[in-house]
């Protein structure tokens, strides 16, 4: 257990150490100057532990009780002095913890206890509280009465290997879970069977009871049909008895064939239950609004797949970004999505908000880190659309923007405004006098310059990647600039709105893109082009233009990264240029590339194909 708990936070950035008495097994020689420590030691040898723990570790740690009988190591933890969570993991230290059980039986009240269990949350368990008397009482029954089933069974039929050619899967499950038990430490199962002591001997006398009743076919019939009224959960039991298959030892290879048929269709069976898992967790996403697809959750589960086995960690990454589409497919086909959209993240960013406006849900957004990755996932397919910010009233173009778009086979098919409202933050009401730091980006600092000189003058600014950074970093005397979407979607408290020093007038305007097409569908069309290394070379583009009346509303020049002084340009023009047009154009320019040719878009729509 212990090795599990370590893995668990490692992988999930905590700085996590293993001690062991026996030295060999050590990842660290001292277990001072740690905030938590996991007592994952038999109980047997459980009151020796924290004796040893009160010589050398901190009086301040947390340490986390994970025994099995709480009336046995509750008082030698109460004695220690120590601030102690316990806790009963139902599972195994080889067992995986999603929708494992979790007890929590005693609290502190420390910090730590919250991070501990949000981090069991977050991998999936099932965290319920019990006291101390109804903890031991529930386990003597549920652990007690099974252990005891399962150790007499085999104390009664003592079954060779040799003899497991016969039986059935449900006998083979017993034996297989009767030699987990009996190939453990057996003090451990002693304390367990001692706290079940009173429920055992009730058990036995209503199994005899059971014994005398199963003798007549009326008595039976009775006890039979009153049982399965209680005991209805039997769908996918096959599973759990088909799975005893891929564990059966095989020496032929007619048997070899044979077992690696049953894992495939064990394979086939457990993929169309993580699909069914899909569409549940489809119908919640749809519910509260949440993306389908969150890249940063998909990679750390991968990983932590990878961490668990030797095979090939390529092949295992690419079977389970296989499983991970297939799963994605059919909770779009659930919630009736039939396109999907990349936008600049993190949740509560503006590009988040202009994504909202335009498709009214986040369940088809793909959140990526630079508008490079959105441009290239549509650019191959991977989503149907992209949204990235084109150019800004105040910072003017976002230059890397225009550089994809030239470098990329996408086209532009609509654009949209979003006006840029800043709000300072906070996570508690505060006064301004009061605020010692601000958190923010660059840019919205820049922008809000003028607030921040009149009334927060003696705040030092931190900045920061993102807003999700700008909101992780708050404490109580700090303050963060994002706008009031994003503070609500943080649960932050509004200190003042409408900051930026241009009221009104910071507009962010946003490019909405497709893989090419062709199609022309709007007014204005927007191309790059470039011109020979000579006078007036410019100007003659510049004149097709004007002799056919176009209106240019952006004219923009970049490097060509070929040399030293060679420049393309990037024009918006309020026409749709025709193949004469074109062709006009063409005899003045060294080349040209129409990027799209679009309208404002109020809407899009990623239900109807």
């Amino acid at each position: 257990m212990g090795k599990l708990f370590r893995d668990l936070f490692y992988s999930r950035g905590y700085y996590v150490k293993g001690y062991d008495i026996d030295e060999m097994k050590r990842d660290t020689n001292s277990i001072s100057g740690f905030d938590v420590i996991f007592v994952c030691t038999p109980m047997y040898v459980l009151e020796d532990s924290i004796k040893h723990l009160m010589r050398e570790a901190d009086p301040t740690s947390l340490l986390v009780d994970i025994s099995s009988v709480k009336k046995y190591s509750i008082p030698i933890f109460e004695k220690s002095g120590f601030d102690f969570l316990s806790i009963h993991p139902m599972f195994g230290g080889d067992s995986e913890i999603a929708l494992s059980n979790i007890i929590v039986v005693h609290e502190s009240g420390r910090e730590e206890e919250s991070v501990i269990l949000s981090e069991f949350v977050k991998s999936g368990a099932v965290i319920s509280r019990l006291d101390v008397e109804e903890h031991d009482r529930k386990m003597a029954e549920i652990q007690g009465v099974a252990h005891f089933l399962l150790v007499s069974m085999a104390d009664f039929l003592r079954y060779e290997k040799d003899e497991l050619r016969y039986t059935s899967p449900i006998f083979t499950v017993l034996y297989k879970l009767a030699s987990r038990i009996l190939n453990q430490n057996w003090e451990m199962y002693y304390r367990i069977q001692k706290n079940a002591e009173d429920v055992r001997q009730q058990f036995l006398k209503r199994a005899l009871e059971l014994h005398e009743n199963l003798k007549s076919y009326d008595r039976f019939k009775e006890t039979f049909e009153d049982l399965r009224k209680i005991y209805t959960d039997y769908e996918s039991s096959t599973i759990i008895l088909e799975a005893y298959k891929a564990t059966k030892k095989a020496e032929s290879l007619e048997e070899l064939r044979g077992r690696i048929r049953s894992i495939d269709s064990l394979i086939l069976r457990l993929l169309e239950r993580r699909v069914e898992a899909a569409r549940e967790i489809a119908g919640i996403k749809a519910e509260r609004g949440e993306p389908i697809e969150i890249k940063d959750v998909e990679e750390e589960k991968i990983m932590d797949v990878i961490s668990k086995t030797r095979l090939n960690p390529i092949r295992v990454k690419d079977i389970f970004e296989s499983i991970m589409a297939l799963t994605k497919e059919e909770e779009y086909r659930v919630t009736g999505i039939q396109r999907t959209v990349a936008v600049l993240g993190p949740q509560g960013s503006f590009s988040d908000e202009m994504a909202l406006k335009l498709v009214g849900s986040r369940v088809p957004l793909r959140y990526c880190a630079t508008t490079d990755e959105i441009i290239k996932l549509v650019e191959k397919g991977e989503v149907d659309y992209g949204i990235v910010p084109i150019e800004n009233s105040v910072n003017g173009t976002v230059l890397p923007v225009l550089d994809a778009l030239m470098s990329h086979d996408v086209e532009v098919f609509g654009d949209a405004k979003l006006e840029v409202n800043h709000c300072l933050v906070a996570k508690r009401k505060i006064e301004l006098k009061d605020v010692k730091t601000i958190y923010s980006h660059p840019q919205a600092v820049a922008q809000c310059m003028g607030f921040i000189n009149n009334y927060l003058s003696n705040a030092s600014i931190r900045y920061t990647s993102s807003t999700s950074d700008a909101a992780k970093m708050l404490d109580d005397y700090s303050a963060a600039i994002m706008s009031e979407y994003a503070a609500r979607f943080y649960k932050l408290h509004v200190l003042r709105k409408g900051i930026q020093d241009l009221k009104g007038r910071n507009i962010t305007r946003f490019y909405l893109i497709r893989r090419k097409t062709g199609r022309r569908e709007g007014k204005i069309t927007s191309l790059f082009f470039g011109v020979e290394d000579r006078p007036g070379a410019l100007k003659d583009v510049l004149e097709v233009f004007y002799r056919k009346g176009f209106n240019m509303r952006k004219l923009e020049s970049r490097p060509a990264g070929t040399g030293l002084g060679d420049y393309v340009f990037f024009v918006e023009v309020e026409a749709v240029l025709s193949e004469d047009d074109l062709k006009d154009l063409k005899n003045v320019t060294a080349f040209y590339k129409v990027v799209g040719v679009f309208d404002e878009i109020k809407t899009l729509d990623v239900y109807n194909f």
